[in-house]
């Protein structure tokens, strides 16, 4: 997977799941996906497509995507289906009375399987690691 088609395919699936319907995401995520959303300290993970659907319709009431952006992308070596991705993300919260836009940015971690995702984790700011990643300064292998 070229790091062009990959940071397109991770755009889109995550468009898949903020459609209306969600009618696009069988398309982009594997029936036994897991997404994972890591804001320090704490870490949430929904397994399953169905799951991961229940997840994003929970959210609308709330939240929605205005604009997602992947600002640097790197394939892991040796694993074409491995990528890790800087993000920018643009919300707007819809709770009453506290209506606003907020912005977000991190990292992304994503494995592919037989052409879909298996593995997405976002990690949000501030940690060093995605400060690193955003200045193009990620490790060419993680430390073990």
């Amino acid at each position: 997977m070229a790091s062009q088609e990959a940071k397109q395919f991770v755009s889109k699936a995550w468009d898949a799941l903020w459609t209306s319907d969600l009618s696009t995401i069988s398309e982009f995520y594997d029936e036994s996906a897991e997404m994972s959303a890591f804001s320090p300290p704490k870490q949430t993970t929904w397994k399953g497509i169905d799951e991961i659907k229940a997840h994003c319709l929970s959210l609308r009431p709330v939240i929605s995507s205005k604009s997602f952006t992947i600002t640097n992308l790197d394939l892991v070596a040796g694993d074409a289906n491995a990528l890790y991705a800087t993000w920018e993300a643009v919300w707007e919260v819809k709770i009453p009375g506290q209506e606003a836009v907020m912005e977000q940015r991190g990292i992304l971690h994503c494995v592919r399987k037989n052409g879909k995702l298996c593995v997405w984790t976002m990690y949000e700011d501030p940690t060093p690691f995605v400060a690193m990643a955003m200045a193009g300064q990620m490790p060419s292998e993680l430390p073990k």
